[in-house]
């Protein structure tokens, strides 16, 4: 087996998770060596200093264009990356001396080892090709060595030489005697008409003539080349031979039509991609404005596709991604459009539906309701036979229509409602639909501005004993917004979540948190063994420096790590039990505690609970709230307290807000409560002097 040569890898990414989320996946290539900087400046000193042998840049940097290190890219090969919308400037990159290009998914920078491995033997090749054409330079005495078709014809157009290329791309045999055949005997009529009329008398006036030509082959064969004719004189000024130079260019028209392909077009499934979408829904725009007949556009979304990425790798994914573009095709007419918009994302242009809105839509739903049947059949992958399904958000093309950006984002709002649902579905776009967008949008807007501007603080409830002692307290985001005042988390954690900001206001709350924590413990009001509870998100779990952040706010702040207790959820786990079980037992072996929040509530907990790492479970307040009149919740707080008993875990009853639900709770055998009852979550100075004035005993 051929050793695998090491490359090193000069990485150009100013965005941390992209960075992060490359480096992760270059971990498993040994052979490659990676080396991450930020800016133009540093990534152009470093090539300066130790050239790479390949450089991944993105194509917008903080101080210019990741485009400029193409000036500097005569030893290496450079792949450029963009984000959506940004094709064309990749395109112009190929062009300038890029030798990839990808567009930023999750997808696509996760299988960036397999492009760099390609790139790399494809340089490699290129580098090969050009070393053999130096030394061939080198010996141009010796014709027969040229690549080039290369012959010498007389005055009466008859050859008197052609070397060995020359014969090959001809289809000449090597004996075969050349004094009886013209080079324009291979030409096509048309070619051999031009260089009759054209190219001889310019070649007599000018010495040169150059143009594109096609051979005919004696096999059959059409060769495209850039033949240069050549006339000769002697010392008296008489022409007295002509020669013919002729380069086979069809791998360069190949490579340019591959770059217009790539231009335009997916490169694993064939369909239409964003930029030749965006032109055919225009167009679609204008026919219905013009015809007076609905169209429709749907948004299609696959339903948990990264669990078939994540079990059976990104090849079988690719296969799984051209069965549905194929399914997809055969579901359409001809005038209609099928394209992918990247990742699992497909867009399907239904055009000349009806005259009639009703039944425009109508035939809509059929068609979407036949193209999510054919999607969820089974297809076969690895021996393995897999269901996928789809979610399906359509926005009907009318003559109000504005443009084909609008559309999508209909098609797309209505598709995510649609996940919303159920998944599995489709969905129509509503007007209530965008407004809830737009809220959501400008929702986002202010939390980004409430992180800048500090807005978020922390509330801690007390964490009791039997006994009422205070044994812990839960940290508790709030938004003090200067116009809604206080508001709720209820209200915003689920748009920090899906926009990703959770992730940089979690890391906020972890260090406010602790540096809390130091103050109490300075302060002498907390016992060694209070335990401060901190809630995770699902999205600020799964980063991959997770573990490692922790590690690093501990160490600045001085808190013992036994005193942590880091709250998940099971929706945090669930998707990637294996890896989730992994990161929690990492933080285990360093002292941090895990509870389960909300327990009772997930169809899989009593599955798990005995795999997983956790110290603590929560019983949900939604079995707290009606325990001493609802004897079904009476039976399910007795078998979480039983069954936790028999593992060995710590239970808290959260959302205790009356005397008689602590004593039942007791009675149960629940030893840790937390809620209204024994106090309501406090500001960091009333819950400091709720910890003076009730001091755990010793």
């Amino acid at each position: 087996m051929p050793v695998q040569p090491e490359y090193n890898i000069l990485l150009v990414e100013d965005d941390p998770d992209h960075a992060t989320l490359i480096n992760r996946a270059f971990e498993t290539e040994a052979h490659c060596r990676l080396v991450i900087t930020t800016s133009l400046a540093q990534a152009k000193s470093l090539i300066n200093h130790t050239p790479p042998d390949l450089v991944i840049t993105d194509i917008r940097l903080p101080d210019g264009q990741g485009t400029e290190l193409l000036a500097s890219a005569t030893g290496f090969p450079t792949i450029v990356m963009t984000s959506h919308g940004d094709e064309k400037v990749a395109v112009s990159a190929i062009k300038s001396g890029a030798a990839e290009y990808i567009v930023k998914t999750q997808e696509s920078l996760a299988s960036l080892p397999r492009t760099a491995n390609r790139v790399m033997r494809e340089w490699r090749l290129v580098i090969d090709q050009k070393l053999a054409r130096e030394r061939q330079q080198r010996l141009t005495a010796i014709l027969e060595a040229t690549p080039d078709l290369i012959c010498i014809a007389n005055l009466d157009g008859f050859l008197t030489y052609i070397n060995q290329s020359g014969r090959n791309l001809l289809g000449i045999g090597k004996n075969e005697d050349i004094r009886r055949i013209r080079l324009a005997d291979f030409h096509s009529p048309a070619d051999g008409q031009k260089i009759l009329s054209e190219g001889i008398p310019q070649a007599i006036r000018e010495g040169m003539w150059t143009d594109e030509t096609t051979f005919m082959s004696l096999n059959g064969d059409k060769v495209l080349t850039s033949q240069v004719l050549i006339s000769h004189r002697n010392n008296l000024g008489e022409i007295e031979f002509f020669s013919t130079i002729a380069r086979d260019i069809r791998h360069l028209r190949a490579a340019e039509e591959r770059v217009q392909f790539l231009a335009y077009y997916d490169t694993l499934t064939g369909l239409p991609n964003r930029n030749e979408l965006a032109k055919r829904l225009d167009m679609e725009v204008v026919r219905v404005r013009r015809n007076q007949s609905f169209g429709a556009l749907f948004f299609i979304d696959l339903d948990n596709f990264k669990n078939i990425n994540d079990s059976l790798g990104h090849p079988a994914g690719d296969l799984v991604l051209q069965e549905i573009a194929q399914r997809l095709k055969g579901q359409v007419r001809g005038d209609d459009t099928v394209a992918r918009l990247g990742g699992d994302e497909f867009i399907v242009i239904l055009s000349s539906l009806s005259r009639d809105g009703r039944q425009a839509i109508s035939r809509a739903r059929e068609i979407a309701n036949k193209i999510r049947d054919t999607i969820s059949m089974e297809c076969r992958i690895h021996e393995t036979d897999l269901r996928v399904t789809a979610s399906i958000g359509i926005s009907m093309i009318s003559e109000e229509a504005t443009s084909g950006h609008d559309l999508l984002r209909f098609a797309d709002t209505a598709m995510y409602e649609a996940k919303r649902e159920g998944r599995n579905r489709l969905e129509f776009f509503s007007e209530s639909m965008s407004s809830e967008v737009t809220r959501q949008l400008e929702l986002e807007n202010q939390l980004h501005r409430a992180l800048k501007e500090d807005q978020f603080r922390l509330h801690y409830q007390p964490l009791v004993n039997t006994a009422m002692e205070i044994i812990g307290a839960e940290a508790l985001i709030r938004w003090e917004n200067p116009e809604l005042g206080l508001v709720a988390p209820a209200e915003f954690l689920d748009v920090l979540e899906s926009s990703g900001q959770i992730v940089d206001v979690g890391g906020w709350v972890i260090e406010t948190a602790l540096k809390q924590m130091t103050l109490w413990m300075e302060q002498g009001l907390v016992a060694e063994d209070f335990m401060l509870c901190i809630n995770i998100s699902p999205r600020q779990f799964r980063d991959a420096q997770f573990a490692e952040n922790i590690h690093g706010q501990l160490a600045r702040v001085n808190v013992p790590s036994q005193n942590i207790m880091m709250e998940v959820t099971e929706h945090n786990i669930i998707h990637n039990l294996d890896d989730a079980i992994l990161r929690m037992k990492e933080l285990n072996h360093s002292g941090i505690s895990f509870s389960l929040d909300d327990f009772g509530t997930g169809y899989s907990s009593l599955a798990h609970l005995k795999n997983l790492p956790v110290n603590h479970i929560k019983i949900d307040r939604s079995f707290v709230r009606d325990i001493c009149d609802d004897p079904g919740d009476q039976a399910m707080v007795a078998s979480i307290l039983a069954l936790s008993k028999h593992l060995g875990l710590e239970v808290v009853a959260e959302g205790v807000e009356a005397l008689d639900q602590f004593h039942l709770l007791k009675q149960y055998g629940c030893k840790i409560y937390q809620g209204y009852y024994f106090s309501a979550p406090l500001s960091p100075d009333k819950m400091t002097r709720y910890l003076e004035t009730k001091l755990p005993s010793e």
